[in-house]
């Protein structure tokens, strides 16, 4: 008896066989099409360093948030410079890195309850207290800990 390749044994039937090698194809096909990064420019080492740089020098500004905004309104500016930097950079990378612009904007929207939110309510309140710093601090990094992750994800070059 001669068997080729495709030629079901150990006493499978040809459509159960067929069945399950479609059903492996597609289950593969179906994991590869949920990447969150699919269709996205490679992953940029210096994007992901600048990733982890300014969200250490965000999480740090933001313990100042008791202080007096005009205490810190240099630091403030400087970051915000460095992250529009960042964002120019990001959008340099072409329509495929979108998401990660989109991010980056609603991170720094100064309606949302992200760090634009933050800052402009620190700037505006002049002050801000222990609990709402804490809380806004953790929402800022879980947000960041996203754009990470993203980053990450994309194909490495």
């Amino acid at each position: 008896m001669n068997s080729t390749l495709f030629q079901p044994t150990l006493g499978l039937s040809k459509n159960i066989f067929y069945f399950f090698f479609l059903a492996i194809f597609t289950a593969s096909f179906s994991f590869q099409s949920c990447n969150p990064a699919k269709g996205m420019p490679s992953m940029d080492t210096y994007s992901l360093d600048q990733n982890e740089i300014i969200k250490a020098s965000v999480m740090s500004l933001m313990k100042k948030g008791g202080k007096s905004f005009s205490s810190v309104s240099g630091d403030v500016m400087g970051l915000k410079n460095q992250i529009n930097d960042l964002i120019s950079y990001e959008t340099d990378k072409g329509p495929t890195n979108l998401k990660t612009v989109k991010m980056w904007e609603t991170m720094m929207d100064p309606n949302m309850n992200l760090l634009g939110g933050f800052l402009n309510r620190w700037e505006t309140d002049g002050k801000l207290n222990g609990p709402f710093i804490k809380e806004a601090a953790g929402v800022v990094s879980k947000n960041f800990d996203k754009i990470i992750s993203l980053e990450k994800k994309k194909k490495k070059a």
